[in-house]
């Protein structure tokens, strides 16, 4: 061969061996995940093992009621009225938040209070009119945060968040979703997999787009203009046949009194969604894997053998059951005479007498009912702007950010146009020539709550009701000192994908925002490797569990290929004296991660039978005498049972309630024992109160979502505030003071230290006539955990007060207690003592000043012998 040739044919090789090795550096490690586990069937449900368990809780059925409607956002545990016993606030999806009573379930009067919208949202506490008495404030779907008294009477104090301005035709010449997400801050195969699609199919259909000027600095600044490559092909993969649970149809568009996400309620993924067939369940796993948008209708709950499930069974199925005969109500023999008469009386209905002719109308008045529905207020005008109706799918957070003394409320706004209401062609019309589906929005909403007007206003994503990525809010703000300075930073994540951090004036910090797939879970804020600083999780549709530094450097992430639903809740789970992570997932796996490394801690994840959609609850359940061993997770699964799981060997002990949930399960003394329950509300709208063997203990109590403000750690045996027994026991106060004793309590960082110094507020709240300062406030600052005590002065009439305790450590984590006293009350108790005192006084005079000796009584009579 002549060297010439052999040249040519060693260039080529060399070419042909470099595009292999640049190929294969090229590919991302990662490439290979996906969220596979949401397309598995849930395991054979053997409910005899599962209730024969090894390890019981001896759970007792304390109470059950029934609200009004579903409840998907998560209660609130608290003594609303000041006397001495815990309530529940259970925010019922449809029109009405009611109030429970701890001890036995029953219906508060003057409860429940109605409203027109729906809620998504986790009832708050906040002294609204400064009158001494905590409001109840209830965040709604259409945009208003409403203040409720404890006698159930709706205040007209209100706030109203306004609704975002955006260009007409801000979406012309933009590509569905102009962000460049080829390069995510978390290492998604699938997330780098739909972008080298998009891209790849950009450069062979030619298509290129023209950006046009954005008022959002996340469009504008986007790098990809294509549009994105159609789904993949929709793949059915069967499930074990042997599942029969109800199916949840979720439609494509936001409709109003829907968007239950999250605990609120929505089913956040079509990825999840189960489609049954004549009791065989599919999972739509294309739509998993190219959709990924969060379904924000309302959810249609069906039973697998219903008419609609039946109609969309497979054709091969309806052969096989062609021949099986089907019990029906019809007949086609003739009635017996008897039975044939009886039916006379609906034959000629022109004979019928007065008694059964009746118009309907003249009982029933429709016009009473105008009031119930939402009625959107009256849109501006503009011919180049777009205002967008604003909604809350999330519960804001009450804090003091900028070190004001001013309370403030964060509220994480959605901006979209509910489909279910613009149905309406009336409604439609008031929009004008526009096309609802291509505005969707974001924003964090800051409110002054002594002003009760918008503070600031910061602007986050903005998208089309059709991209893959939506600018929805799903998960309530947290709020932390990220920095030290004594103001606390705002952290939120968006369906559009991005996890933001702004400080106290609402400007985004450096190096945020960070990208990952759509966000349905809260951020969470904790140390979680045990090393005194706060870090930042994060968790994403994909299965992403990502941890942060709070200056957005990565520590480690995991990818647990299952839709995560729920923020992550904290505590050393298995008692080794680490902190750990726990997460839920659609596929109904439970993980519990280190918080040092994100490594899976065995023996979990522990499999439940269905979709866990609420975030889980972590208690300390040990006996009287039993020396503690780790946290159970307390939980509920779509395949209907409440899980107690052992954490240290994940052995479960269930209960059979028969029904799902999307809120979180409380616990806290509730029924005035000495015993701690646990308080789990369904989708059926039944509450259940469960008594369970165990002390109760103040720091044991998880009386909501995120225990007052930003935590989602275990506070017993970790860190917390709590008033001593002696001095939170309900009682009446009499003379001029009387003192509080509580306890601070840090001790598991070790050897890191403690988390001082904690800037201690103590706040006696005094209602009812009292003419001087309604809130009479301490505030100290103390260097080490321990009891201390603080004198509170005595009111001078006669009301009732609440004592609120809380602390804020150097971190910005917010811990607080509470309890309950009154003010000469018992005064009349005074009254016998004033009538007896006196006769007793008088009686005793007598007995002391009596004669010592005999003596004749004197003598009238005449007959003396002298």
């Amino acid at each position: 061969m002549e060297p010439s040739a052999l040249r040519v044919l060693l260039v080529c090789f060399l070419l042909f061996t470099s595009s292999i090795h640049g190929e294969e550096s090229n590919k991302s490690k990662f490439r290979d995940r996906e969220a596979t586990d949401d397309a598995l069937g849930y395991p054979h449900l053997d409910e005899d093992a599962l209730l024969n368990t090894r390890c019981p809780r001896n759970l007792e059925l304390r109470w059950q009621t029934e609200v009004s409607s579903s409840v998907y956002a998560t209660p609130l545990i608290a003594d609303i009225n000041s006397d001495g016993k815990l309530d529940i606030v259970v925010p019922s999806f449809v029109h009405y938040l009611e109030v429970l009573e701890g001890s036995d379930g029953d219906k508060m009067p003057g409860w429940p209070a109605f409203h027109q919208s729906t809620v998504h949202a986790s009832p708050l506490l906040y002294d609204i009119d400064k009158d001494g008495v905590r409001e109840i404030a209830l965040a709604t779907y259409n945009g208003e945060v409403l203040f409720f008294r404890v006698s159930g009477y709706m205040m007209t104090d209100k706030l109203e968040v306004p609704r975002r301005r955006v260009k007409k035709n801000w979406y012309v010449g933009l590509d569905l979703d102009p962000v460049d997400r080829s390069h995510p801050d978390v290492h998604d195969d699938q997330l780098v997999m739909e972008a080298s699609e998009k891209k790849s199919e950009s450069h062979t259909t030619g298509i290129t787009h023209q950006n046009t000027p954005e008022t959002d600095p996340l469009i504008s600044t986007s790098t990809e203009n294509s549009h994105p490559a159609n789904a993949s092909s929709e793949t059915e993969k069967k499930l074990n046949e042997n599942q029969m649970e109800p199916i949840i149809k979720l439609p494509l568009h936001v409709d109003n009194s829907s968007l239950g996400a999250r605990s609120n309620g929505t089913d956040k993924a079509e990825s999840g969604t189960s489609n049954a067939h004549n009791g065989t369940n599919t999972v739509d796993k294309g739509t998993n894997n190219a959709e990924n948008r969060t379904n924000t209708g309302r959810r249609l709950l069906e039973d697998d053998n219903s008419k609609g499930s039946q109609e969309g069974g497979s054709e091969s199925k309806e052969n096989d059951h062609e021949n099986v005969h089907a019990a029906t109500v019809e007949n086609d023999e003739g009635l017996e005479a008897d039975a044939d008469s009886s039916f006379e009386l609906f034959r000629d209905s022109d004979e019928l007498t007065d008694e059964y002719s009746y118009d309907y109308n003249d009982y029933v008045d429709e016009s009473m009912w105008g009031d119930e529905e939402w009625t959107e207020g009256q849109h501006e005008k503009l011919e180049d702007y777009v205002n967008i109706d604003s909604h809350i799918l999330c519960t804001p957070v009450i804090a003091d950010i900028d070190n004001d003394g001013v309370a403030e409320m964060i509220v994480a706004v959605s901006y979209f146009f509910d489909n279910e209401y613009y149905d309406n062609p009336e409604h439609l019309k008031e929009l004008g020539d526009i096309d609802v589906g291509k505005y969707v929005a974001s924003s964090i909403v800051v409110f002054n709550l002594d002003t009760k007007l918008v503070k600031w206003t910061r602007e986050l994503d903005l998208s089309t009701n059709t991209a893959n990525y939506r600018a929805y809010i799903y998960s309530s703000p947290s709020v932390v000192d990220l920095d030290g300075d004594g103001n606390l930073d705002i952290l939120v994540g968006t369906s559009f994908g991005l996890f933001y951090v702004l400080d106290h004036h609402g400007n985004i910090r450096e190096k945020f925002p960070l990208e990952m797939a759509e966000i349905q879970g809260a951020v969470v804020a904790a140390d979680i490797n045990d090393d005194g600083k706060i870090e930042l999780v994060t968790t994403d549709v994909h299965g992403n569990v990502a941890a942060w530094t709070s200056q957005g450097k990565e520590i480690w992430e995991r990818n647990l290929k299952s839709l995560i639903p729920q923020g992550p809740t904290v505590g050393d789970v298995d008692g080794d004296g680490h902190t750990d992570i726990v997460v839920p997932t659609l596929s109904g796996n439970i993980y519990v991660l280190s918080g040092k490394d994100g490594s899976i801690v065995r023996p979990y994840p522990y499999r439940t039978h269905g979709r866990v959609m609420n975030q889980v609850l972590l208690v300390d359940l040990s006996k009287r005498g039993e020396k503690s061993k780790g946290l159970t997770l307390v939980t509920t699964s779509f395949d209907g049972y409440l899980y107690l799981i052992d954490g240290p060997t994940s052995c479960a002990d269930v209960v059979d309630i028969g029904e799902t949930s999307y809120s979180m399960v409380l616990a806290d003394n509730v029924d005035g024992g000495d015993d701690l329950d646990l308080i789990v509300s369904t989708m059926n709208g039944n509450v259940f109160c469960f008594s369970t063997p165990v002390p109760h203990h103040p720091l044991k109590a998880w009386r909501s979502s995120n225990q007052g403000r930003n935590n989602v750690v275990n506070r017993y045996n970790r860190e917390g505030v709590y008033v001593t027994p002696s001095s939170r026991s309900f009682r009446d106060e009499e003379g001029k003071s009387f003192w509080v004793e509580f306890e601070i309590v840090d001790k598991y960082r070790f050897p890191s230290g403690s988390q001082a110094p904690y800037n201690v507020t103590t706040t006696l709240l005094v209602p009812g006539n009292y003419q001087g300062e309604r809130r009479i406030k301490q505030s100290q600052i103390f260097d080490r955990p321990g009891n201390y005590r603080v004198k509170l002065p005595t009111v001078g009439v006669r009301t009732t007060g609440t004592v609120l305790v809380e602390i804020v450590d150097k971190n910005g984590l917010y811990f607080s207690d509470d309890f309950s006293l009154t003010f000469h009350m018992h005064y009349y108790k005074l009254l016998k003592w004033l009538l007896v005192l006196p006769m007793l006084g008088m009686f005793c005079v007598l007995v002391i000043l009596r004669p010592q000796e005999a003596m004749p009584l004197p003598s009238f009579s005449r007959n003396t012998d002298l």
